[in-house]
């Protein structure tokens, strides 16, 4: 743990070294159960990826991640559509061939790409206070405007670690805090170029003078939430505080900037009502029924920054969600985000996720200026993880303040054994013994301490 910190330490340090540093796209997984909800949600995000989106999360959360493939399409329908007639015209070097698209290139806009998170680089533990990841994202997003088209694209692996304490803590009100650490890796590529220009070039001369650099820094969130017992919630988190990155090596051309990200504030809130906080006695399949609405404020000090023509437009920066939750099995969701229709639906047997999303995704700096659907499926398997009797998580920092904290007992939970010798849950449960692997890497990382 001292190593991985030291190692964070060294890299922002050397990236401040380089002057007028430029800027780069936050380090985040989108998910496909949060795309069909409106976007991440500070107050309501009790899951791995609560390490990006709200640390303080963690102190409330149990869950590993084993195994994860998440692909997204932008603008399916044109994508499939001029596939074959943009590599013809490549190809054969006839402009004419872009008339077999047809309705496809009308308004002179459209916008295209994919992503692929999470494979081959999916595993994430958090537990009661502590919590690490190691992902990895691919995000291609070439846009046709008019004649040209404009190529963002990037891979990262991110490696989040982080920590939470409780603030105060009655039961019936809970305020926690919590950081991340994020060291990061990421291969950048950006370039506009002419379709004229294209013509008859071939695949690999056409990108030959781009400059394709590694970019390796760090970064660091932090966050707070506040819960109270009959189901509300609140967030605010401080992204990218310092977020930088120096340029390692090039893979082509020549970069020898620094980077960084854009730091930003987030607001949020949520209502999440289930049936059994209100019927002691449901049955299994009523008790976790029931509905959550999200509401979120993203980058609030964007909004007094619009007179800087550089900036999105701060209507882009609300997003809403609600979901229907079915025996805690099946998940309607709807939402909007960036000023866009959102809708999803999520399978959830044991420990095995299904996450489909249909959203739009607006890719320039106004309201329907390129916004383009996307398509987002996630299958994943996510084991639950075993509860921790943390040092730093037995009393609440009020507590200790007014010494009326006591020792609280280890952390319970009914699917798991704690006796002296057992493995930590019962053999007849495959969902806990599937985290086994993640939970001794997360005794590792303690022991470190």
């Amino acid at each position: 743990m001292k190593k991985t910190i030291a190692f964070c330490l060294t890299l922002w340090c050397a990236s401040t070294l380089f002057a007028d540093p430029a800027a780069m796209p936050r380090f985040a997984i989108p998910t496909a159960r949060s795309n069909g909800m409106g976007g991440d949600h500070v107050a309501y995000t009790d899951n791995v990826f609560s390490l990006l989106v709200n640390p303080a999360a963690i102190m409330r959360t149990r869950q590993n991640s084993a195994f994860t493939i998440a692909p997204t399409l932008f603008s399916p329908e044109r994508t499939f559509g001029l596939i074959d007639p943009i590599m013809t015209m490549i190809n054969s070097g006839n402009i004419d061939e872009l008339t077999n698209a047809g309705n496809l290139l009308k308004g002179g806009k459209i916008p295209l790409g994919f992503e692929l998170r999470e494979f081959p680089l999916s595993i994430a533990h958090v537990s009661d206070g502590f919590g690490f990841g190691i992902w990895d994202r691919i995000f291609v997003n070439p846009n046709i405007i008019g004649t040209t088209v404009k190529l963002d694209a990037f891979a990262d692996v991110i490696v989040p670690i982080g920590m939470a304490f409780k603030i105060l803590d009655t039961g019936e009100h809970i305020v926690d805090f919590g950081f991340t650490v994020k060291p990061f890796a990421r291969v950048k590529l950006s370039e506009q170029r002419s379709l004229m220009d294209m013509l008859g070039t071939g695949n690999g001369d056409m990108l030959e003078d781009v400059a394709v650099p590694v970019i390796a820094g760090a970064g660091f969130d932090i966050g707070f939430m506040y819960r109270w017992d009959i189901g509300l919630s609140a967030g605010l988190t401080f992204d990218d505080i310092i977020t930088r990155g120096a340029v390692v090596t090039n893979l082509t051309g020549s970069d020898n900037n620094s980077y960084f990200v854009p730091f930003s504030m987030n607001l949020g809130v949520a209502c999440d009502v289930k049936i059994g906080r209100f019927w002691a006695s449901a049955p299994n399949f009523l008790a976790n029924t029931g509905i959550t609405l999200a509401f979120d404020w993203h980058d609030v000090t964007n909004a007094f920054q619009q007179n800087d023509y550089t900036k999105r437009n701060a209507i882009l920066d609300i997003g809403v969600g609600l979901q229907l939750s079915l025996m805690d099995m099946i998940k309607l969701r709807i939402g909007m985000n960036e000023m866009l229709p959102a809708v999803g639906l999520g399978l959830k047997f044991g420990l095995f996720e299904l996450d489909v999303a249909y959203y739009g995704k607006e890719l320039g700096r106004e309201p329907g200026q390129l916004p383009a659907p996307a398509l987002d499926v996630s299958i994943a398997f996510r084991p639950k993880a075993k509860p921790r009797d943390r040092f730093w998580t037995r009393g609440s920092l009020v507590g200790l303040i007014t010494k009326s904290d006591k020792k609280a007992p280890p952390p319970a939970d009914d699917k798991y054994l704690e006796t002296e010798g057992s493995s930590g849950y019962p053999a007849d449960d495959p969902e806990a013994a599937a985290g086994d692997a993640v939970n001794r890497m997360d005794d590792s990382l303690d022991a470190s301490q």
